[in-house]
């Protein structure tokens, strides 16, 4: 197997670590080494390494397995060095920070026939219960987020492709609705319902 060893190594373990990878590696950069070897000989080189360890110590080893893709073999030493990928992070904060600037896409998603948006629906249904319950005194507030979270989830079925159509079919009729919530009308199968196996099994 062909094979990379980074080290991320501080003060003297540094100097440690080079020692035990230039015996069995070519050094392809300051802190970083690659080589083809064994199975047999890769445990070699993580007892090794690991005898010489201390907390300054943060070595990983990745596997080439293809042109494109690589695999975490193990980490000698500090593990904070690295994420679960082996990658090296570059910079830290303490801020919250907003990767995801993409708006989440909910526009499509109705609630019933009164063209509701479903994101709308949820979220107000979340935010009477929790009003509710701090309205009739309830001072723990695990549990009135509890509600909230319950609330905001109570419907989400509705993303279901059956409800979606039938939703969909019946937004532009003439029918009265009541203003307090719409479900099904008619029996209807739903997508889950389709397949001839149970939809769940033991």
């Amino acid at each position: 197997m062909m094979v990379v060893f980074v080290s991320q190594c501080k003060k003297k373990a540094l100097a440690r670590t080079r020692r035990v990878l230039d015996a069995f590696a070519d050094r392809i950069g300051d802190n970083t080494w690659q080589t083809v070897i064994t199975q047999e000989g890769l445990s070699s080189v993580k007892k090794l390494l690991r005898k010489t360890a201390t907390k300054n110590t943060a070595v990983s080893c990745h596997w080439i397995r293809a042109r494109s893709r690589t695999e975490l073999v193990w980490v000698v030493g500090c593990r904070h060095a690295f994420n679960h990928l082996g990658v090296v992070p570059v910079n830290f904060t303490s801020k919250e920070v907003i990767m995801d600037k993409l708006p989440i896409e909910t526009d499509h998603l109705i609630a019933n026939t009164k063209a509701q948006l479903l994101s709308h629906h949820l979220f107000a249904v979340g935010y009477v219960a929790y009003c509710l319950l701090e309205k009739i005194g309830i001072v723990n507030q695990k549990l009135r987020q509890s509600a909230f979270f319950s609330g905001i989830l109570h419907d989400i079925g509705k993303i279901d492709p059956e409800f979606r159509r039938w939703v969909c079919n019946n937004k532009h009729s003439e029918n009265i609705v009541p203003e307090d919530g719409v479900h099904i009308d008619t029996p209807k199968k739903f997508s889950f319902e389709n397949g001839k196996e149970p939809f769940f099994r033991d």
